[in-house]
Parts: C-alpha cells; structure tokens; sequence
C-alpha cells in the first residue's frame, strides 16, 4: 500500500498515512502486556528524510522560519497500557519519532502533550489534518524535536481511542498517568528493539497549552506513580496550570471542563446545571461530543457572564484564591484545586515560553505560575515573545527548548531567572 513520494520511505501519501492511522489494520506487532508503560500494538509508518521534514513544518513554521533538522526519523504508531483515574486499565494511543543516527549514539527522551483539540474521537490529534483542522500541526512538530535528536513520543490524552470514554479534559492524574506511561513505553520500546539510537539519562516532558498542564500533573505525580522515572526538566508553551484561572480568562473552555469532571466524579458531586446557565444544558452532551475546538470555541461565549449562572460567575470571579467559590460551590471548589499542576513544590528545572499576543492564557497568569515555580524550588527560564499568539508558541519558542533541553542533557546548569 506504500506509494512514492520524495523524501519519505517507506511511502505514505498524506491521506494514506492517516488511514492507516485511523484503522490500524496493517503491519501491527501484537505483544504481550499488563504493567503500565508495556506496549500492546506497534506499527511502523516509515522513514522522513530531513527534507520530507522541512515540508511537514512549512505550516507549523510558516512565520518563524522552518527549522534545518540534522536526522532522518522512524514514525512508528503504537497503542501502550496505562492507568484511569479510577484504578483500571487504559489503553492509550502514541506516536513514536526516532531520529536515524549514522552511528550509535544516545538520545534525550521527550514526552510531549497536546493543546486542547476535543473530547471525543473526532477530535483525536492523531486524525488531525492541518490543512483542514489546524488544531497544532502536531505530527510535524514533533519530527521537527526528533529531526535535532531528540526520541520524541506524543500520546494521545486518555479517552481518545476508546468509544465510551470522553478525554480526561484537564483531569491531573489522567494526564500525569499518560505522560508517564509514555515515557515508560519509550524505554520498553528500545528493551524489545535494536535501533542505532537508544535513550540517555536525559528525559524531557514537556505540552503546549493543556499539554503543559500535564506535563506539571507528571512531575507532581511522578514520585507516586513512577518512582523509577527521572524527569530532567520540563518545557512548557503556551501552558495553562491553573483550571479555574483558564475558566475565568477564557469561559468557553468550561463546559469541556464541567462535563468531564463530572464524568469523572459524578453528577452527585459535580453538576453541570449548577453551573451552566439553562439555555446550554439542553444539548450540552451533543455539542461536547460533537464540536472540536475550532467549532467549540465560536459556539460558547468567551464572556463568563454568558455562559454561568449568575451565581456560580461571581464566586469564581470572586477572588483568586477560590475562597468565595469554596463557600458556594465547594465540590468544585475542590476538584479545581485538586487539579492544579504544578503548584506542588516538585523543585523541577523549568522552560515557559509564552507569547505577548496571547488571548487563551494571559501574561499575568503565567506569571503567577512562574512565581509559584519560584517558590517551590524550580530553577525556571521565562521567555515572553513579544510577538507570539498561543498558537505560535511553539514554533518561535522551538530554538528556545532545543537549547534548554540539550544544555541539560548535557549536563549543564538550569538558566535560572527566580529572585533569590
């Protein structure tokens, strides 16, 4: 089923590539597995050359200057085993990028998290086709890390993949579970296979936007969860930590918010009505399954004032710290701070990249995140770029992580920009 096309072998056509993603019926490697991080499925997709590379990352790149990757990379597809929020099995999709060295050599490990795309299947970043759903570009990104040398793995938020299961939106243990797991499946994958590179001690977890929320819930949990993982540093872009800040600053991501946390802790805790102003509720299940982000976010009303009650928009505008929300709404209050990331003292080396001209996460926000990483012990370097949107995040801050990730890799100090 391969067919020719300049740079990239063996040969997918982009509309082949992605259905041979979606139906994952060709070339799969069935392995045994039971502890999070095994890997249930492989499949390889094929080989991009540097220049197959350059032409993925014109659109992701198309205002910063597409990046001169130094390797060609392996794609590979691969279903891994991980853990839901309630204890039980979950099987989680990924894609793997590892760069062809000519000679055997060691590489960082870096785990990367999506922004928002959706909650349900459709909206899964491994069906995302830029041209048509410019949800990140991700599969371009993530060569452009793997094409400088890094092992990049980007799996899929748990959910995706799974009929009766909305994401895990913002849910902090999910999250975490996921990226941990992923990095585990990464040294699996390199236990069962023989490959010219192999992993360094240098593991990275880093996500754009929501990804950056995870990757904090990774390094807040890592301890617990994964005691035999060592986390390097992590890099965010564009990051939002704080769920309830996200609510206030941008209100139509809230009922992606409300509805998963009440799937995850029940409508006898967390009710959507509570919360909702009534015209929403009606069909509320239809457009959460039903609109991915770019739909999602012209069909509710960034003004809070339009989408809550009158009741529930003024405690949580109340005060930062949701003292008045713990009064009124304290389920909620609750689950807003147990899903907090990154405010927990884990003393990581940190990267925030934010842009100026971001709308989605304001500057003041990040701000107090990188505060917050102050205190808690991390050595944190903070870069505004000044003409970044959220969506050029990552493309103008990429020479920024490759030369903070590699300068730790390398055994170097963490740039530091905390007041002492």
């Amino acid at each position: 089923m391969n067919t020719y096309h300049p740079g990239l072998r063996p040969v997918h056509t982009r509309a082949l590539l992605f259905v041979t993603t979606l139906l994952l019926c060709v070339a799969v490697v069935h392995l045994p597995a039971m502890e999070p991080g095994s890997i249930l499925e492989l499949e390889y997709l094929g080989s991009y050359t540097p220049e197959a590379i350059q032409q993925e990352n014109e659109l992701l790149f198309e205002t910063a200057g597409v990046p001169d990757p130094r390797y060609e990379v392996d794609h590979y597809l691969l279903h891994f085993q991980s853990t839901d929020v309630d204890g039980s099995a979950a099987r989680i999709r990924a894609q793997l990028f590892v760069p062809r060295f000519p000679e055997p050599a060691e590489a960082p490990v870096y785990v990367f998290g999506a922004g928002t795309t959706g909650v349900s299947e459709k909206c899964a970043p491994i069906v995302e086709i830029p041209a048509v759903n410019r949800w990140g570009s991700f599969r371009a990104n993530m060569l452009a890390y793997a094409g400088e040398g890094f092992i990049t793995i980007f799996p899929e938020y748990l959910g995706f993949g799974d009929p009766e299961t909305p994401q895990r939106y913002f849910s902090k243990v999910a999250e975490a579970h996921v990226m941990l797991d992923a990095a585990r499946a990464v040294y699996t994958f390199f236990e069962q296979h023989n490959s010219v590179a192999s992993p360094s001690d240098a593991l990275f977890v880093g996500g754009f936007s929501q990804g950056g929320h995870a990757a904090h819930s990774a390094a807040d949990l890592q301890p617990q969860y994964a005691p035999e993982l060592t986390i390097t540093g992590l890099v965010g872009y564009g990051q939002t930590n704080d769920v309830a800040m996200l609510m206030r600053e941008m209100a139509y991501y809230s009922p992606y918010i409300i509805y998963s946390y009440a799937e995850i802790y029940g409508r006898d805790r967390i009710n959507p009505a509570d919360y909702l102003l009534p015209r929403w509720m009606p069909t509320l299940e239809q457009d959460i399954h039903g609109l991915c982000v770019e739909e999602f976010q012209h069909h509710y009303p960034r003004d809070g004032r339009e989408l809550f009650t009158p009741e529930f928009y003024a405690a949580l505008h109340a005060d930062t710290e949701g003292f008045r929300l713990a009064r009124s709404f304290p389920e909620m209050a609750r689950v807003l701070r147990e899903n907090r990331a990154g405010f927990e003292g884990h003393g990581l080396p940190s990267l925030v990249l934010h842009g100026e001209q971001d709308i989605i996460v304001s500057v003041a926000a990040q701000e107090r995140f990188v505060a917050a990483l102050c205190r808690g012990g991390s050595e944190v370097q903070f870069e505004i770029l000044p003409e970044a949107r959220h969506r050029d995040v990552r493309p103008d801050g990429f020479e920024y992580s490759v030369r903070w990730m590699k300068g730790l890799a390398e055994g170097g100090t963490a740039p530091n920009d905390c007041e002492n």
